[in-house]
């Protein structure tokens, strides 16, 4: 009798912990669904190049140090898509929302001119990278773009940081913020 209660309550409870993962991973509803159904997003390479050109120019003209760009960043990409799905700004890096990334913004131009130093007084990024995404409503119409830039370190101080430091452990922790429509792009 006890291995039959303890058999329907491991069962129960396998049930109600899937029904609890399943509605967990779900992709968070779009904040600017219209009537028609949900946003689509997708990532515009093209006016990437557009960007990154524009922010050098921007970096150049205020005598800023040059930095190199990463054509392709991960965290950036899936991080610019899940912000143009969802509608909540990127607090990681710098983003703006627009309906021209061929010109140059306010947004743009702040996030160009930063130069954080470090304790050294050297500059405290060496690269930088862009992500472009066109939010399209439901009927077609393209609404406008989400941009991110992100600033990043040399490539051999993040391998450093993330395989011989304590911050091994948070490396990652940018893909939990990641809704699914995103990941992988």
């Amino acid at each position: 009798m006890k291995t039959i209660h303890l058999l329907v309550g491991s069962v129960f409870s396998g049930l109600v912990l899937a029904l609890l993962a399943a509605e967990a991973q779900e992709a968070p509803t779009a904040a600017k669904q219209g009537k028609a159904g949900p946003l689509t997003v997708e990532r515009d390479k093209e006016k990437e190049d557009h960007v990154a050109k524009l922010f050098e120019g921007i970096r150049a003209d205020a005598g800023l140090p040059l930095l190199k760009r990463i054509r392709h960043r991960a965290d950036l990409e899936q991080g610019v898509c899940t912000s143009a799905l969802t509608g909540e700004m990127l607090k990681r890096w710098g983003s703006y929302t627009t309906a021209d990334p061929g010109s140059i913004t306010p947004e743009l131009k702040k996030i160009a001119s930063s130069n954080r130093l470090g304790p050294d007084k050297r500059p405290r990024y060496a690269r930088y990278s862009v992500a472009v995404w066109r939010v399209k409503d439901p009927n077609g119409e393209e609404v406008a773009y989400r941009v991110g830039v992100g600033f990043y370190g040399t490539a051999l101080g993040e391998f450093v940081d993330c395989h011989f430091t304590d911050d091994v452990y948070y490396c990652g922790n940018w893909k939990a913020a990641i809704t699914r429509p995103c990941r992988g792009k």
